[in-house]
């Protein structure tokens, strides 16, 4: 890679870096606020303990919660480490789509794509719950993008073939439903595999499937849950969907050039 290429990458990171930990904090204090039915956007940011307004230095994504070591400035009680993983997630994944395609103009629509992904990862995280809202904004995105792009045919039959992935998926699920007298598979996770085949290829949406049991395996475990409770599936399945889309690729053309 030249030398100006990889300066400009550099420089773009490191703003993509920025910009991502800002909007985790953002959305996370906006769910947050959600969840506890509070108004999301008015009013400034406080401490949940005390209630204590907090100042520009309490404010800073990472380092402010680092700084304070994960408590109130001002109380002393513990900061819960969710807003700590909101803007590391932001920052990483923004980085991660700006390492993967680089300064050109579909960037735009994979940064956007991200930053949604990591807010219904934050309802979901939070309540249970992938607002149809959000699903929404995700198929919006995918449609102002494919005119600004000026993609062709291809892509709408691309869309079409991954859209069987959900489907087989929901005959499956409705199938374990059935026989196992119990909800296997929430809606919104459903719903959000439609969306995702918007933006990946059936063969991307696999890996992004397998991705996110794999990552919602691993939490479970190490976070110690018991056999069959339930958990929020959709930050797992966003990740596996970033994760794929910025590093799946080799995967995908070694798994393939086996047949």
């Amino acid at each position: 890679m030249p030398a100006d290429e990889i300066i400009i990458t550099v420089y773009l990171c490191i703003w993509l870096g920025i910009f991502g930990a800002v909007w985790g904090s953002f959305a996370d204090c906006a769910v947050s606020r959600w969840a506890a039915g509070e108004r999301m956007f008015t009013g400034r940011s406080k401490c949940a303990s005390c209630g204590h307004v907090l100042s520009v230095p309490d404010l800073i994504p990472v380092f402010s919660w680092l700084f304070r070591r994960g408590k109130c400035g001002y109380c002393g009680e513990k900061i819960p480490a969710d807003c700590l993983a909101a803007e590391l997630a932001g920052a990483l994944g923004l980085v991660c789509l700006g390492l993967r395609f680089g300064a050109v103009p579909a960037l735009g629509q994979w940064l956007v794509w991200g930053a949604l992904l990591l807010c219904l990862s934050l309802t979901d995280g939070a309540k249970r719950i992938i607002p149809d809202g959000l699903l929404l904004a995700l198929a919006v995105n995918r449609m102002i993008w494919f005119f600004v792009l000026k993609e062709d045919f291809d892509a709408v039959l691309n869309a079409l073939k991954a859209c069987f992935v959900p489907l087989a998926l929901l005959g499956l699920v409705l199938l374990a439903e059935r026989l196992l007298g119990r909800e296997v598979m929430g809606g919104g996770d459903l719903k959000l595999l439609f969306a995702l085949a918007l933006y990946l290829s059936w063969a991307q949406l696999l890996l992004a499937l397998l991705a996110g049991c794999v990552l919602g395996l691993l939490w479970a475990v190490s976070a110690g849950r018991k056999r069959g409770e339930a958990l929020p599936f959709g930050p797992f399945l966003a990740a596996g969907a970033v994760l794929t889309v910025c590093f799946g690729d080799p995967v995908l053309r070694w798994y393939l050039g086996l047949f």
